[in-house]
């Protein structure tokens, strides 16, 4: 699933792309995208940005916004000559200029999703949202009081969307690594210092992860990822073999040595002890 460093160069790309531009027409050819009832019309509206929040992306016109959210398979790509619809095609944002903003899903699963709101009235999954990392509300003394809060596992939290806005699995991963700890300490248990690693490594990992997703221009490939899915490779920082644990839909990657004091962790869905 996209995470934030995709979500955000999709934004960038997006947006140069398609803010100005007038709507002909938009076109849902898969009814199940559309979550929400929308009645009115699209035409004639000019696009006046396109923002991230969290993991979703919203496209701004005149008088509403279409807020997305890609899910597992989804994708948005756009065309500057005509295009022919394909089997995943979901819906289509024609331009006047005759250009098209594709919004595909590949698989069978049928879960992206598309709301359309009038622009004061933002869908209830974006006014539950936490806090942006990149924000200048989200300080060392934020996340202090965040971790404080509700007693939770540090990987728990960072992938939970009403704490921290646009964390997943795989990013989750790498920011415990970086900031050397274990995905199952509990978030009140961290001393100041260990706080401060962690503000670091999230605001250090995001921001490393965009400039690489920029490097490699591929929005659904993470060949440059350190740990996750690294299952049994050297870690780059101590050499020791990195372990997998199955925990709850997904799996956690972490380095014994950097991370659980040379310990390895059971999977989780069996034992909730080390051994």
């Amino acid at each position: 699933m996209p995470e934030l460093p995709e979500l955000e160069v999709l934004q960038r790309r997006i947006s140069t792309s398609i803010r100005g531009k007038r709507i002909e027409v938009l076109r849902i050819l898969k009814p199940y995208v559309l979550k929400e009832l929308f009645e009115g019309d699209l035409a004639d509206q000019i696009v006046k940005d396109v923002k991230r929040r969290g993991k979703y992306l919203i496209i701004e016109t005149d008088s509403h916004c279409l807020t997305v959210h890609l899910m597992l398979r989804g994708a948005l790509k756009y065309y500057s000559r005509t295009f022919k619809p394909k089997r995943s095609t979901a819906a289509l944002l024609v331009f006047t200029d005759g250009t098209v903003l594709e919004f595909s899903e590949g698989g069978s699963q049928k879960r992206m999703m598309i709301c359309i709101t009038p622009i004061d009235k933002s869908p209830a999954r974006i006014a539950n949202l936490g806090i942006e990392p990149f924000s200048d509300a989200f300080t060392v003394a934020a996340l202090g009081l965040l971790l404080k809060k509700e007693r939770k596992q540090l990987k728990v939290l960072l992938c939970c969307q009403s704490k921290i806005a646009g964390i997943g699995n795989a990013y989750a991963d790498e920011i415990l690594w970086k900031a050397g700890l274990s995905p199952f300490k509990m978030s009140t248990n961290l001393t100041s210092d260990e706080i401060q690693k962690l503000h670091n490594a999230i605001i250090g990992v995001l921001k490393w992860a965009i400039q690489e997703v920029l490097r490699t221009r591929q929005m659904d490939k993470r060949d440059f990822l350190r740990i996750h899915g690294r299952n049994g490779q050297p870690c780059p920082v101590c050499g020791d073999n990195i372990e997998s644990v199955s925990f709850s839909k997904s799996d956690t990657y972490y380095c014994p040595t950097c991370q659980t004091a040379g310990k390895k962790l059971k999977d989780r869905r069996m034992s909730k002890f080390f051994r």
